[in-house]
């Protein structure tokens, strides 16, 4: 048995207020904490989400979390997750369960009391640890500690009949080989490769979740390069292929999955036909959609930065340059440079109001709009003169004059 020595943020008052509700309904022992939390204190990361797991029923969670006086909310009752809310701080709490159906995507689930087969339903062995209030780890698989110790990132059982539980699990794969992993695990790897195709039939949103998420490890270079050589990446973007070439350096320059993801599509993704190609399989938002084609459409633009900084505005051009630093080689502390330089730049406003010609004699109308656009356009071409504007509008007030 191993003990390890929880953070603060699992033994303060409010988890072990949850702990002691469950515990008094179901008895010492009936609640544990599970996965993410367990393992990241184990591999001496700092634990992230608690999530907790109870031999208790649904029903039983509620009415233990009712009897304490602690609020809750049934976030997925018919998967056996009760969230309890303590001092505004959300916990879930998912009973015990085994996988009774499963189609690729969602899975039928039946409650148990056994801890064992609630960890073979689980993804990887580093998941599939438990540990109660005290520290106290529980392993049932036996191979989550060796797992989490070698940092090795291994599905649980035969790695084909786990991913066919769901085909999420590629990708999850691929993460928490990023960010836990000394390598690829041989089989597991395999198994990805050859179920590939199951990927399609994940909605989008699901996929770019992980894909992001990948995308936002400290270093995930190695692991989008397997899967680009795996065709796993392809798979995942909707056929679109890449080479990853700009990757590299753009993950050395920022650390925005958005941006990263600019910099996988590049050049290959990065034609208006391969964009939206991605933007369609991934679901991505219109946001989201606008600032990867913006980043990778002017990726080649020339010209004045203080011409870019109003036309495209300080965002746009702050990845547009991030890319074009990636694509040149330009180191992190040059490119920090280059950043502080543009944090200093002044976004150029234009002084030329409607009502300024209006009042030179040009009527409200599409004249109106027509001339305004043409003057913006020259004082933009002529480096923002005041002398454009001026000369404009003495044109028009003698041709309005003219023509009076």
């Amino acid at each position: 048995m191993k003990q390890i020595d929880l953070p603060e943020s699992m033994t303060e008052p409010a988890v072990k207020r949850v702990f002691a509700a469950l515990e008094a309904q179901g008895g010492a022992g009936c609640v544990r904490f599970v996965g993410g939390c367990v393992r990241d204190v184990i591999m001496g990361r700092v634990a992230g989400d608690i999530d907790l797991c109870t031999q208790l029923l649904p029903d039983e969670t509620e009415a233990a979390l009712s009897a304490a006086g602690i609020r809750h909310v049934p976030t997925g009752k018919a998967h056996g997750t009760i969230s309890a809310i303590v001092e505004g701080v959300s916990y879930e709490i998912t009973s015990l369960r085994e996988d009774v159906e499963t189609d690729g995507r969602r899975a039928v689930v039946s409650f148990t009391d056994d801890w064992g087969k609630d960890a073979l339903r689980r993804d990887f062995y580093i998941n599939a640890l438990y540990a109660d209030i005290r520290g106290q780890v529980y392993d049932p698989t036996g191979q989550g500690l060796k797992d989490a110790e070698a940092g090795r990132v291994r599905f649980i059982g035969d790695a084909e009949t786990r991913i066919r539980e769901d085909y999420l699990r590629i990708l999850r794969f691929f993460r928490f080989t990023a960010g836990y992993g000394h390598g690829f695990d041989a089989a597991s790897l395999k198994a990805c490769e050859a179920l590939k195709a199951g990927i399609d039939h994940l909605s989008g949103e699901r996929v770019a979740q992980e894909l992001l998420r990948i995308l936002a490890v400290p270093d995930p270079v190695a692991v989008c390069e397997r899967m680009i050589a795996d065709g796993v990446m392809a798979q995942a973007l909707g056929g679109v292929a890449v080479s990853g070439r700009l990757l590299r350096a753009v993950c050395a320059l920022t650390p925005y999955a958005e941006l990263r993801l600019a910099g996988l599509l590049w050049p290959e993704g990065a034609t208006p036909e391969a964009i939206q190609a991605v933007v369609r399989r991934l679901r991505l938002s219109g946001k989201f959609s606008s600032r990867l084609k913006n980043a990778l459409e002017h990726i080649d633009y020339e010209g004045d930065y203080y011409k870019a900084l109003y036309v495209l505005g300080r965002a746009v051009l702050q990845d547009v340059l991030t890319l074009r630093a990636a694509r040149d080689g330009l180191t992190p502390e040059v490119w920090a440079e280059g950043q502080a330089r543009l944090a200093d730049m002044t976004v150029p406003v234009f002084p030329l109001k409607a009502a300024d010609l209006m009042a030179a004699g040009i009527s409200a109308g599409p004249e109106l709009g027509r001339e305004l656009k043409r003057i913006e356009t020259d004082w933009l071409n002529n480096g923002f003169s005041q002398n454009v504007i001026t000369k404009a509008v003495d044109d028009i007030r003698n041709r309005t004059n003219i023509g009076g």
